[in-house]
């Protein structure tokens, strides 16, 4: 099927009658695509490269007629196809297609895609903008899904640019913003040149009010805020059908007024137009705002997708855990928001290539950070299983009585320090992988014991010259925590590790890889710090005291012996509660009679708290007049006594375990007053217990503070409770 355009057929007529050997000129020059005649050695013509000036210069022909152009148009070939400009593939399309078939690959696309070929040549603008291509526009249109109809006051053409063209329609820049009721697209730079904000329209015509109602309006920021503003150009074409269909009449006054008949008609008639106004408004509104919506998801669905791609392709590389990890601490936000990575824009492999290496610099701390964690986490385990192994190790060789090192003494011996360190971390140690390692405790415990004697030899021997090795293992040689303030003796003292002090933070982290074995064991090292265990003279003194008083030779008792004693009661002639009469006596057990710690605790006193001056405390006023002696008490004494230990009022807020409990690798479980008494009830069916059934833990033995009525009258004019030597 040919074209009937009978412009293309008059162009095709001048074609026909160019002489082959002459050029002319059939279209204006800044149209046509110039060519040199030239021949080749076969006779045919070749097309030359324009080159940029050549399109700008007359060229002159070759030959004897200098004055013709050497101008022709000619057929596009394979080269053309990659050139941009006036040789491109348009022009063939533009100039050679029948308009049949242009037509029926226009009906397929929409708006925008006919817009800009509108603007790519002039003779696809001539065609698109032709009052025949109506169609072409229409059938674009109703591509577009929901667009709302065509309004009555914009053709084709214009409703295309208002709703889909990407510039503003007086600076000619990039421009999102549409003004739907003055049908205007441009920016809110350019928005004054359209837009007039009232005051100026009402001096430009005192009629304003008039027709204010029927300006189309926009709500514009302003540094005052919100401002309405009316389209000028609507206002004009409105004032000027104002003044021709509203003649002016003269009134019973004289005076000059608009006809009432005429301007109630025009009134009517601008409503109705006015309402039809708003309506497509108000449609066109409401499809911009889902297309917005839809927009954004449409976004947001490629963001996620090129997140899940990302993602995917980072876990394939071996970076899974690492995401994992930022998951866990909190921080996958801050990653997954990067610029490369939330963007709108599928990805590629060209892509990846490019920015892989910048994804792969913001996780490397993430993996260090994971890689630190996790060898900690293996070392802290291992650590954990050889003290679990130590434990076991002291309860089968049965150490405790004769005393043994403390776990942090191990661990600064470096005992499993290569199964530890040199083992992978993601390797799980077997439960015997320290059976070797033990097998080198019995010669270093002798080691350490024999150091460790030496050292205590060496604290008594400050105070008492002539103290050898057996000195340590009489009851006299008492030695004192300063952090918990816990009488200790040989060879107990040997493995106290003091609960409410500090484990040791100065050791070389470098040797341990970052890991402080110290605090996470919570074990220190025995008397780390030489000045937390000391020998105590003042001790020694008040015990040889009680000892003798008890029948028992200082010089020669040991630690057994002084057990033996729990259940004698001493009694104080010289003792009375502050503030109260002299007709009471303090009764005390010899523990009491010797403690210095938090509380001193007896019959009529109860408790006194630690911080009291030194001369409340029994212990500093030894002396000629306060030397404990035996008493042989009543049975009302005894049980009385009794009663006020079970009450618990003296030893509430301390630690206690049980004696009858068998020990286990790991200890006996610690119980508070309450939780003691109900074991030894429930468990040993203990209605009533006494001191041999309990025990403190170390360093745990009492509470913050006593209760100020955890005292026993007992008056000492009661002949059958008289102190008795």
């Amino acid at each position: 099927m040919t074209r009937k355009s009978a412009r293309l057929k008059s162009k095709r007529k001048a074609e026909s009658q160019v002489d082959p050997h002459t050029t002319a000129a059939t279209e204006p020059p800044q149209k046509r695509i110039k060519s040199s005649k030239v021949q080749d050695s076969n006779g045919d013509q070749q097309v030359s490269e324009p080159s940029p000036s050549s399109s700008r210069k007359k060229t002159r022909a070759s030959g004897n007629s200098s004055k013709e152009k050497a101008t022709k148009l000619v057929p596009v070939d394979e080269r053309s196809k990659k050139v941009r400009g006036r040789r491109g593939i348009l022009h063939k399309l533009a100039t050679e297609m029948p308009l049949d078939v242009i037509f029926e690959i226009f009906a397929h696309l929409r708006p925008l895609d006919i817009l800009r070929l509108s603007r790519t040549s002039r003779d696809l603008h001539n065609l698109l903008t032709s009052r025949s291509s109506e169609h072409v526009w229409r059938n674009a249109r109703l591509n577009v899904e929901g667009l709302p109809p065509l309004p009555t006051d914009l053709n084709e053409i214009q409703y295309a640019k208002l709703v889909f063209d990407t510039i503003c329609q007086v600076c000619r820049h990039h421009c999102p913003t549409v003004f739907w009721d003055a049908r205007v697209r441009c920016c809110n730079k350019c928005a004054h040149k359209r837009l007039l904000p009232g005051d100026e329209l009402y001096k430009k015509s005192a009629e304003f009010d008039k027709i204010r109602p029927y300006v189309p309006r926009e709500r514009i920021v302003q540094k005052g805020g919100l401002q309405e503003h009316f389209l000028f150009s609507a206002f004009r074409r409105i004032l000027s059908d104002y003044r021709k269909s509203v003649p002016k009449v003269r009134n019973d006054e004289g005076e000059r007024v608009d006809d009432a008949q005429k301007l109630a008609v025009w009134k009517q008639s601008m409503s109705t137009k006015r309402t039809e106004h708003q309506h497509y408004t108000r449609l066109c509104e409401q499809w911009s705002r889902g297309q917005r919506i839809s927009r954004s998801d449409e976004l947001c669905d490629i963001r996620i997708q090129r997140k899940n791609q990302i993602e995917e392709r980072l876990i394939e590389l071996g970076w899974g855990p690492d995401l994992a990890c930022l998951l866990r601490e909190n921080r996958g936000g801050h990653f997954w928001n990067h610029q490369l990575i939330r963007q709108s824009k599928p990805l590629t492999d060209r892509v990846w290539d490019r920015i892989a290496p910048t994804l792969f610099e913001q996780l490397q701390p993430t993996r260090d950070r994971r890689l630190q964690i996790e060898q900690t986490n293996a070392l802290k385990s291992r650590y954990k299983a050889l003290k679990k192994c130590y434990d076991v190790y002291i309860f089968e060789q049965n150490l405790k009585q004769s005393g043994y090192p403390p776990f942090g003494d191990v661990i600064e011996s470096n005992i499993g320090y290569d199964i530890i360190f040199n083992t992978p971390y993601d390797q799980t140690l077997p439960e015997n992988a320290f059976d070797e390692e033990l097998k080198m405790l019995p010669n270093f415990m002798d080691d350490w014991k024999q150091r460790k004697r030496q050292e205590l030899v060496e604290m008594v021997q400050k105070n008492i010259p002539e103290a050898t090795v057996d000195t340590l293992s009489l009851a006299k040689t008492v030695f004192f925590c300063q952090s918990c303030n816990d009488l200790l003796w040989y060879p107990g003292v040997l493995e106290h590790c003091c609960y409410t002090g500090r484990y040791w933070q100065r050791p070389n982290l470098d040797r341990y890889r970052g890991l402080n074995p110290y605090v996470e064991c919570e074990a220190d090292p025995w008397n780390k710090h030489p000045t937390r265990i000391s020998f105590s003279p003042q001790y020694s003194m008040a015990l040889s005291s009680t000892m003798q008083a008890c029948g028992l030779d200082p010089d020669t008792a040991s630690r057994e012996d002084l057990d033996s004693l729990d259940d004698v009661i001493l009694v104080c002639k010289s003792c009375s509660r502050p503030g109260r009469s002299a007709t009471k006596r303090l009764f005390m057990r010899w523990s009491r009679a010797v403690s210095y710690s938090n509380f001193v605790s007896f019959i009529q006193w109860g408790y006194l708290a630690h911080r009291l001056p030194s001369k409340f405390l029994h212990i500093h006023r030894f002396g000629q007049s306060h030397v404990p002696t035996l008493v042989k008490p009543s049975e009302r004494l005894q049980r009385d006594l009794i009663n006020f230990e079970q009450s618990g009022r003296w030893g509430r807020g301390a630690i206690y375990i049980c004696n009858y409990c068998p020990d286990t690798p790991t200890g006996k479980q610690n119980r508070e007053y309450d939780d003691l008494c109900s074991h030894l009830r429930r468990e040993h069916g203990k209605a009533q217990f006494t001191r041999k059934d309990w025990n403190w833990v170390p360093s745990m033995r009492f509470p913050d503070k006593a209760p100020d009525d955890a005292f026993l009258e007992w008056p000492v004019d009661d002949s059958n409770d008289m102190p008795q030597v």
